[in-house]
Parts: structure tokens; C-alpha cells; sequence
């Protein structure tokens, strides 16, 4: 994909930005979040975050010292499946520490976000794959497991809960200020989040994006896919789908050499001994990055100041050349204003945790 056409792609991309502050809709769900104004955490304080929504679950008892967060106790384990709410409320009683009060949660499924009592909630739109989480969709996920707990315990505590992405932006409060930080999600799938003011995130929700123009492979890969027209961006972009451009491409070139099976493989095929096998494998990877390259310079733009990054995700941080093409398009596409990228270390503990904290 030449400059030109990225270059209309990050301009289309900050045309969604400006509709979705206007309130104005258009491909990005641009979901605002209210956070709390004043942290529920007093001064060394104890408190807990619940990490749920991966293969794995993560706990953790932190603290608040100084105005800074410290974890005392960390555990994970394989999580299990969530037929219904009692599958949920059965979990958290039996993993949340009977001397706190307060529980920053993590939960990585759609949710709406409420503001309720002073607080950061999300109200759950549906479950995903065997986690149907049934009685609980169109509830508040916090205000349920207090509910739960006062019923079942006759124990008060106070529950924050916000998405991945979300939190994902809030662990860049531990080392930086609101106002110089956005977060991307760049692995399996796709996302962005970034704060509008000190007391407002919101989750872009940018795999939606759809004003840029599809590659062949990925309008197939869309027409086959669970829920066609949806996530146009994430498709062409994300390790979930990338494979799949890869054997439509081998195909139409005639490429002798077997289906993939995961966008893994394309780090071995970088190597491979066949030149045309090994380039085809290069092009996928440089056509993901230059279009995630593409909606980082079109958030700088928006946000009209330099930015930190904290991102997520093996596609970004371990895919070959990934993350170099990334940031060398980012300057070329948007030279006024600079991007630098962390990983931060527990993001999903710390970034729960400025929930509450």
C-alpha cells in the first residue's frame, strides 16, 4: 500500500475521531467512559483486582502508598467457562480476599459503561464463545457482584469494572499524565483507546473502521467469516485473520505449499528457502503494520499533541519488523507530532487498579 493511500486512510480514520467527539456517528462506536473523580482507595489503603476474561484469570491485593500502587499478592490459574451469572458469582466468592472492600475488575467482554454511585460500571451486552454468562447480560457486572455478596455473605463491598482496552490505557496513569498517553490492543484482535479529558477515556472500538479500501483476500475472508460487514479494520489487520490473506494470496499466485493454519507460521515463512513464499509472507505482515501505522498517526493528529502508546498484543511487540514498520510510518504519516510505545508490566492488574486508586 503506497503513502498516498495511507495517508487518505489516516485522514478518513481522523474524520471518525472528530464524528465521535461531535457525537456524531459513524463506523467507530467511540464509546465514552466517566471515571471516577476521587479514588475509593484511601491512603495505604488495601484493595483487590480481578483479572477475568483470557485463558487465564489473574488476582491480585495491592496498595496504595504515597499515591502510588503496589502489588502485595499476585496469583493466576486457568479460568473456567461462565454458563451463567451463578458460574460468575460462584468465581469472584471464591477468589475475592475476605479483608477487602474494594475490587477493581478487568473484565474483557462487551460491556456498556454506566456511571454508578460515583463509579466506573459496565452494563453486559453478551457473552462470547462458552462464556454466555446467562441471567447477566443487561446487567451492571459490578453492581451485580455487590449484590451478590451483601445476599450471600451479608458483606459490603464496592466493585469498578471496565474492559481490557480501558484498562490497557489506564496503566499508563502509573508512570505518565492522562494527557500524554493512548493505548492499542495489537494481537489477536484490534483496538484503540484515549483519553478526551482527565475524567474521560474512550474505547475506539477501531477494528470497526471501514472507510479505507479492502484488500480482495480480506472482502473474501469477510463474506466467510461469523458476522460478515463487521470489523472490516480487524481483518485485514489482526493475527485472527492474517493467515487467512495468506493462503488466499498463495492460492491466486500459485504458490505450491499448504494451507496455514496460524498467522504464526508467517514468522517461519519469512525464512523459507522458496523467495516468493518468503516475500508473500513479508508483504501480510507489512500490509497489517502499515494500516495499524495508519490509525496511531490518525489518533496523534486528533489528539494534536505527542503521545505515549501503551500497547498489548505478540503481533505488535513480537511479529518480524512489526513494530520497526510501525513507527517509521507513524512519523512519515504524521511528522508534526511524535509517538513512543511501552509495554507495561501487569497493565491489566495496574490499569484495573486505577479504577478505585
Amino acid at each position: 500500500m503506497n503513502r498516498d493511500e495511507l495517508t487518505q486512510i489516516k485522514n478518513n480514520f481522523v474524520a471518525e475521531l472528530e464524528k465521535g467527539a461531535q457525537g456524531i456517528q459513524g463506523s467507530l462506536p467511540f464509546i465514552k467512559h466517566n471515571l471516577s473523580t476521587a479514588s475509593l482507595v484511601e491512603p495505604n489503603g488495601i484493595f483487590q483486582t480481578l483479572v477475568i476474561g483470557g485463558s487465564f484469570y489473574q488476582k491480585a491485593k495491592m496498595k496504595k502508598i504515597n499515591g502510588n500502587i503496589q502489588i502485595i499478592e499476585h496469583d493466576q490459574g486457568p479460568q473456567p467457562p461462565f454458563l451463567s451469572k451463578q458460574d460468575l458469582m460462584t468465581f469472584v466468592e471464591n477468589h475475592i480476599d475476605p479483608e477487602v472492600s474494594i475490587v477493581a475488575l478487568n473484565f474483557a467482554y462487551p460491556m456498556t459503561p454506566v456511571s454508578r454511585d460515583g463509579i466506573l460500571d459496565g452494563r453486559l451486552q453478551s457473552g462470547s464463545k462458552e462464556n454466555t454468562f446467562d441471567g447477566l447480560v443487561g446487567e451492571n457486572v459490578g453492581e451485580a457482584i455487590e449484590k451478590y455478596m451483601m445476599e450471600k455473605e451479608n458483606r459490603t463491598i464496592r466493585v469498578s469494572a471496565a474492559n481490557d482496552t480501558i484498562c490497557l490505557l489506564l496503566s499508563g496513569l502509573i508512570h505518565h499524565d492522562w494527557d500524554g498517553i493512548a493505548a492499542g490492543i495489537v494481537g489477536t484482535g484490534l483496538n484503540f483507546a484515549i483519553f478526551l479529558d482527565q475524567h474521560t477515556t474512550v474505547n475506539l472500538e477501531s477494528a470497526a473502521f471501514n472507510n479505507f479500501p479492502q484488500s480482495e483476500a480480506g472482502k473474501q475472508i469477510d463474506q466467510e467469516s461469523a458476522a460478515p460487514g463487521d470489523a472490516l479494520y480487524e481483518k485485514e489487520i489482526s493475527g485472527a485473520y492474517l493467515y487467512k490473506h495468506f493462503n488466499y494470496e498463495a492460492q491466486k499466485r500459485g504458490l505450491e505449499i499448504h494451507e496455514i493454519e496460524s498467522t504464526k507460521e508467517l514468522e517461519v515463512l519469512i525464512r523459507d528457502k522458496n523467495p516468493e513464499i518468503a516475500k508473500l509472507a513479508r508483504e501480510i505482515l507489512d500490509h497489517s503494520a502499515s494500516l495499524v501505522a495508519a490509525q496511531i498517526a490518525g489518533i496523534l493528529e486528533f489528539s494534536k499533541r505527542d503521545l505515549v502508546f501503551i500497547m498489548q498484543g505478540s503481533l505488535y511487540w513480537k511479529g518480524h519488523n512489526y513494530k520497526e514498520i510501525v513507527e517509521q510510518l507513524v512519523t512519515e504519516l504524521c511528522p508534526e507530532y511524535k509517538a513512543s510505545y511501552e509495554n507495561v508490566l501487569h497493565s491489566d492488574l495496574f490499569g484495573a487498579a486505577k479504577l478505585v486508586g
